[in-house]
C-alpha cells in the first residue's frame, strides 16, 4: 500500500470517529463549552464556584425527571404528564404530611400517587394500546385538574421543619437536591445498562415485533418503563417539594417538555432503541447553561421564553439532523464500518452504539 494511501485511510479513519461524535453523544458537551467560553468573556461571574454549584441545584428537578423520561422515549413511548404529576405527587405529599405531621407517612403517599399514575398510563398505552402522547396528554389535564381540586387552587405549607433541613444540608458544598439527582442517575443508569430489564427497554424500542419474536414480554416491558417513569416523577416532586417547601398545585409546568427537550439534545433518539443516562445528563446541563447564561445577561424575561422556545426547536430537529447527517457521510467511499454503524439511527431496529446498550444476553420473556 503506497503512503499516500496510508494517509487517506487514517484521515478517513480519524473523521470517520470525530464526525460522528460531534453529530452524536458530543453534541451536548460541545455546545455547553462554546457556550461557557462566550460567557467566560461576556461574564465574571458564570465561572464562580458560586454560580456552578446554582445551575447544578437548579437542574437537579429537571435531571431527575429526565432519567425517568430517557427511560419512557427508549422505549418508543412519551410521557406528556410529568409536570401534573409532579404537582400532583407535591400536593398529596404535602397534604399528607401537614395533616399527620409525619414525614414517612407523607412519603408513602406520594410514592404510591406516583406509581400508580405511572401504572395507569402504562396499562392504557400497553394493554388497551391507546398511544401513550395521548394517554398522557390526557393525563397531562387530569392529574393537574386533582392537584387544584386537592387544595381549592391553594398552596399546601407548614410542612415539618425537619423536612426543610433535610435538603438543604450540604456535602462538599453541595445541596441534598443535587446529590438525589445524583443517586437517581446512577440507579437508571445501571438499570438501563445493566440489567435484562434495561437490554429489554432497548430491545422493544428498537423494533418492537422483532423483540416480541425474540422472546420478549413487550406488554410487561412498556408497563415497566411507565412504572419506572412514575418513579422517577415521585423523585422529582420531593426535590420539587423540598425546595420550595410547599405543595403547589401550579407547580411543575413545562416540566415534560424540557425533560424531552433534555433527553434529545443529549443524543437519545426520539422514536426509541437508543440512547442513555449519561446523554441526558449533558442534554439537562445544557439547558441549565442556557437559563443560567440568559439570566446572567440580562435577558428579558419573554425574551427568555423566546431562546427556550427556539431550543426545544433545536431539540426536535437536531435527532433528524444528526441522522442524515451521519447517514450521508457513512456512504462517502472509504468509510469503515465503524462509522456506518454509529450512523444508524430510527425506528426500525437501530444499532446501539456501545456506550448505549448493555453487554448482557438477552434472556427469554421478563
Amino acid at each position: 500500500m503506497s503512503q499516500t494511501a496510508v494517509s487517506t485511510t487514517r484521515e478517513d479513519h480519524w473523521v470517520n470517529r470525530l464526525l460522528p461524535w460531534v453529530l452524536d453523544a458530543g453534541f451536548a458537551p460541545l455546545l455547553i463549552v462554546l457556550i461557557g467560553v462566550y460567557m467566560t468573556f461576556n461574564s465574571d461571574v458564570f465561572l464562580t464556584s458560586r454560580n456552578l454549584e446554582n445551575i447544578l441545584l437548579q437542574t437537579s428537578f429537571l435531571a431527575i425527571a429526565a432519567f425517568g423520561m430517557t427511560v419512557v422515549i427508549v422505549a418508543a413511548e412519551l410521557d406528556l404528564s410529568q409536570g401534573s404529576v409532579i404537582a400532583l405527587v407535591g400536593v398529596v405529599t404535602a397534604e399528607v404530611m401537614v395533616r399527620n405531621q409525619n414525614i414517612w407517612v407523607g412519603l408513602v403517599a406520594g410514592l404510591v400517587t406516583g406509581a400508580a399514575v405511572g401504572l395507569f398510563n402504562g396499562f392504557v398505552s400497553a394493554v388497551l394500546r391507546v398511544p401513550s402522547f395521548i394517554t398522557t396528554l390526557g393525563m397531562l389535564v387530569m392529574a393537574r385538574g386533582i392537584a387544584r381540586e386537592i387544595t381549592a387552587g391553594n398552596t399546601v405549607g407548614g410542612l415539618p421543619e425537619s423536612w426543610g433541613d433535610f435538603w438543604s444540608y450540604e456535602i462538599i458544598g453541595l445541596r441534598m437536591p443535587v446529590w438525589v439527582a445524583l443517586a437517581a442517575g446512577i440507579a437508571y443508569h445501571a438499570m438501563l445498562r445493566y440489567t435484562r430489564f434495561g437490554f429489554h427497554v432497548y430491545a422493544v424500542g428498537g423494533n418492537a415485533e422483532a423483540a416480541r419474536r425474540a422472546g420478549v414480554h413487550v406488554t410487561r416491558v412498556r408497563l415497566g418503563v411507565f412504572l419506572a417513569g412514575g418513579v422517577a416523577v415521585v423523585l422529582a416532586g420531593f426535590t420539587l417539594l423540598g425546595r420550595v417547601e410547599s405543595g403547589q398545585p401550579n407547580a411543575a409546568q413545562l416540566t415534560e417538555l424540557f425533560a424531552v427537550a433534555a433527553v434529545v439534545l443529549g443524543g437519545t433518539n426520539l422514536f426509541g432503541g437508543r440512547g442513555s443516562i449519561p446523554r441526558t445528563v449533558a442534554g439537562v446541563l445544557l439547558i441549565g447553561v442556557i437559563r443560567n447564561s440568559l439570566n446572567l445577561l440580562s435577558v428579558s424575561s419573554n425574551m427568555q421564553d423566546v431562546w427556550l422556545g427556539l431550543v426545544f426547536m433545536l431539540a426536535m430537529t437536531s435527532n433528524l439532523v444528526r441522522t442524515r447527517v451521519l447517514r450521508l457521510t457513512s456512504s462517502l467511499p472509504g468509510r469503515t464500518s465503524s462509522a456506518a454503524s454509529a450512523g444508524r439511527d430510527g425506528p426500525a431496529g437501530p444499532e446501539q452504539s456501545p456506550q448505549d446498550r448493555p453487554t448482557s444476553p438477552m434472556e427469554g420473556n421478563q
